[in-house]
């Protein structure tokens, strides 16, 4: 692991904690722990045993040239697996902590909701007594009221689900989250078909292919005649063109996946930002409509009735930006290729 990724399971949340300092938790902090993964742990362990043995056959004299390739060949394909497992590691703790953040939301929007229900229940009464509305009115209001509720209740429910299977994935407790920084959202690219034909070439998909045709080759180039029989010759050939068709093939598959990875984070992109645009047009809303309360124009429960559209934007933005984020982090697990600012926060 990096000594980054090392520092930074050290300083948080214990120094934080010790320091009495508030416990709301970026999600870098989360992404830091995800090298604590099972799966991380044990391609990690399968990287060092690789590392350890090679060393050993480039020191042994008597390592014939396929041992020391094999060996090689082992150490490369371990590393590009922990490589994966860490960024698939990722993905999922980036997944589960988006589940916290809309939680988080749907709770404030949950809440608000609830409040204007009673709102309306207030309103209702208060019209049945001036005799502009009926007891049906009244009983309706108070239905919604028992409905909004329910709804508060199961989305803090959802809330303590979601906070517990994120602590249980990472070990990070927390008050609440903090929202992800637009900025390193902002800056993600897609890229074109040259960087992701390359990438292929490095997961452990291909890598796996390319290394059984780097032993047909150097198995062809090790026979002679002077001591191996045609057939012998013959049979190495085949299995060299074997080996490159399969090679090729495996490379034209990982390729199509990349570029379907790919595929999806420019749709999150442009996803993201119809939702940034549509949440910016609400806060416009709400800030006319608030002027219009102060001049007399419209009701408090109207205004209150505008202010939860808001928050019903925020959440679609907030949407919006996990799956951008879970797009751009798929493509990096995918590719092996480091996001700029995600590895090693």
């Amino acid at each position: 692991m990096t000594h980054a990724l090392t520092a930074r399971r050290l300083l948080t949340p214990l120094l934080v904690a010790a320091l009495g300092l508030a416990t709301a938790q970026p999600l870098e902090d989360f992404l830091a722990r995800s090298d604590q993964a099972v799966g991380v742990v044990t391609a990690e362990l399968e990287r060092a045993d690789a590392e350890r043995a090679m060393q050993r056959s480039e020191a042994d004299p008597l390592a014939l040239r396929p041992e020391r390739v094999q060996a090689r060949q082992r150490a490369e394909l371990a590393t590009a697996q922990t490589t994966e497992a860490l960024f698939e590691a990722y993905v999922d703790v980036a997944a589960a902590y988006a589940q916290v953040r809309e939680a988080e939301l749907q709770v404030r929007i949950a809440e608000a909701g609830r409040a204007l229900a009673e709102r309306g229940v207030e309103v209702a009464r208060l019209r049945l007594e001036r005799g502009s509305a009926t007891a049906l009115e009244v009983q309706a209001a108070e239905t919604d009221l028992r409905e909004a509720e329910r709804g508060a209740n199961a989305a803090r429910d959802g809330l303590a689900l979601a906070t517990r299977n994120l602590v249980g994935i990472t070990g990070v407790t927390f008050d609440a989250s903090e929202p992800v920084a637009r900025d390193r959202l902002v800056g993600l690219d897609v890229p074109d078909d040259a960087a992701l034909e390359a990438a292929a070439l490095g997961t452990p998909a291909v890598l796996q292919v390319r290394h059984g045709l780097a032993l047909a080759d150097l198995q062809v180039e090790l026979l002679d005649p002077s001591f191996a029989s045609r057939s012998q010759i013959d049979q190495a050939e085949l299995q060299r063109a074997q080996a490159a068709a399969g090679a090729d093939e495996a490379r034209r598959g990982v390729t199509l996946l990349l570029r379907s990875r790919a595929n999806t984070l420019a749709s999150a992109l442009e996803g993201d930002r119809i939702a940034q645009d549509a949440l910016s047009q609400a806060r416009e809303r709400e800030d006319v409509e608030r002027r219009r309360l102060a001049a007399g124009l419209i009701s408090e429960l109207a205004f209150e009735q505008v202010q939860l559209q808001t928050l019903q934007a925020e959440l679609r933005a907030m949407q919006a930006e996990h799956a951008l984020l879970a797009a751009a982090l798929e493509l990096q697990a995918a590719t092996l290729v480091p996001l700029e600012g995600w590895h090693g926060f």
